[in-house]
């Protein structure tokens, strides 16, 4: 048998995956907890202020929350598509006759 050319860590793809799926989720939630710190913001102007903050914030994790997204559906079609043919290249390798 000859030595692999390119080697796919499944394991490490797999918890890339995994991670990213944590951090969109995380991302997500975080508009569920912006009313529960409105009570702490203090005076009107700072409750005012951190409002426009929290709108504008809205914006940029929305797009990073599509970012993650994307990136982790590159990470599953790249790990299925080195799986798929990995188990290609190895039903070929079994048909080969022994030489």
């Amino acid at each position: 048998m000859t030595k692999a050319d390119l080697t796919v860590d499944y394991d490490f793809l797999s918890d890339c995956e995994r991670t990213l799926g944590e951090l969109k989720n995380t991302f997500e939630d975080i508009e569920n907890r912006r009313d529960d710190m409105r009570q702490h913001w203090g005076s009107s102007k700072i409750s005012d202020a951190m409002a426009d903050f929290v709108d504008n914030w809205d914006d940029y994790r929305t797009k990073l929350v599509e970012s993650i997204d994307s990136v982790g559906k590159l990470v599953s079609g790249t790990r299925t598509a080195f799986k798929d043919l990995d188990d290609q290249l190895s039903k070929r390798e079994k048909k080969k006759p022994a030489t």
